[in-house]
C-alpha cells in the first residue's frame, strides 16, 4: 500500500560530530521537526536529533518518523533510525547503524557496525548477512546528511557519496542547483538546493539547506520522473547543548 511506503520512505529521506581540531566551524547539537506529505497527503511527522555521545569524540544522530491520519492503518509504529559517528580530518566516519521499522517483526531491521580499522562493514539487513569493505566517505542512511553538511560548513561541496544500504553500496552524486529564500512554519530561510541522484535510479532527491542552521535541509522532496513522491518541510527547530 502507497501509504505504508511513504512512512517507511520519510524516514530514509533524511537522505541526512566533531572536527578535527582546526579552523573548520564544527557541528552544534539540535533538534529538528518536519511535516511529511505523500504526494499531497499529509502522511506523518519526523524529527531528527543531533546530540553528543556519551563516548568522548562521538555523536548521535537520530531520526524517528511517526505516521498519521489513513497512514497509521498500515504503519503504527514508529520508523527509527540512529547513527554513530565521529569526524575526523574533516571527514563523517560511522560508527554503527540500526534501523528499525516500527513493526513487531525484526525481519525488515538492519544493525551495522562499521570498522575502520579493519576496512569492514558488517551486520544483518533484512535478514541477510552484510560483510562489505569500507570505500572513502561511506555513509549509512542518516549521517550522510551529516557529512553533506560537514562538506558544506568545511567550504567544500558534497560530490559524491558512497552510502551502504544494505548489502549493496549505492553511489549519490549531490549537485548545486540554486539559491533559493523559502518560507516554512519554522521560519523563513535563504538554502542552497542540492539535488541528489544515483546512476541508474529514477529517483531523485532535491534538498533546500539552511548555511544558517549549518546547512540543516529545511525542505526535502523525493521524485520520481520529475513527480514528487514524498516532501518534508521544517516546522520547528531546536539548537541543543
Amino acid at each position: 500500500m502507497k501509504a505504508k511506503v511513504a512512512v517507511v520512505l520519510l524516514a530514509g529521506c533524511l537522505a541526512g560530530a566533531a572536527y578535527a581540531a582546526d579552523a573548520r566551524p564544527a557541528l552544534e547539537p539540535f533538534a529538528a521537526e518536519y511535516a511529511v506529505k505523500y504526494s499531497s497527503f499529509s502522511v506523518g511527522n519526523s524529527r531528527l536529533e543531533l546530540r553528543r555521545d556519551a563516548e568522548p569524540g562521538h555523536w548521535t544522530v537520530e531520526s524517528r518518523a511517526d505516521a498519521s491520519g489513513l497512514a497509521r492503518l498500515v504503519a503504527s509504529g514508529t520508523v527509527l533510525q540512529r547513527s554513530r559517528f565521529v569526524v575526523i580530518d574533516g571527514v563523517v566516519r560511522p560508527v554503527s547503524f540500526k534501523f528499525d521499522d516500527g513493526m513487531e517483526r525484526s525481519k525488515q531491521d538492519t544493525s551495522l557496525e562499521f570498522d575502520w580499522a579493519t576496512g569492514r562493514v558488517t551486520g544483518v539487513a533484512k535478514g541477510e548477512p552484510v560483510d562489505l569493505p569500507t570505500v572513502p566517505n561511506a555513509q549509512d542512511p542518516v549521517s550522510i546528511q551529516m557529512a553533506t553538511m560537514v562538506a558544506l560548513m568545511g567550504g567544500g561541496q558534497p560530490g559524491e557519496i558512497p552510502l551502504i544500504e544494505g548489502p549493496e553500496v549505492k553511489r549519490y552524486v549531490y549537485t548545486f542547483e540554486r539559491a533559493e529564500r523559502i518560507e516554512t512554519r519554522a521560519g523563513t530561510y535563504d538554502t542552497l538546493v542540492y539535488r541528489s541522484a544515483r546512476e541508474g535510479s529514477d529517483r531523485e532527491a532535491y534538498l533546500w539547506l539552511a548555511p544558517s542552521l549549518g546547512y540543516l535541509a529545511v525542505r526535502i522532496e523525493q521524485q520520481r520522473k520529475g513527480r514528487r513522491l514524498i516532501g518534508m518541510t521544517l516546522t520547528r527547530y531546536t539548537p541543543g547543548t
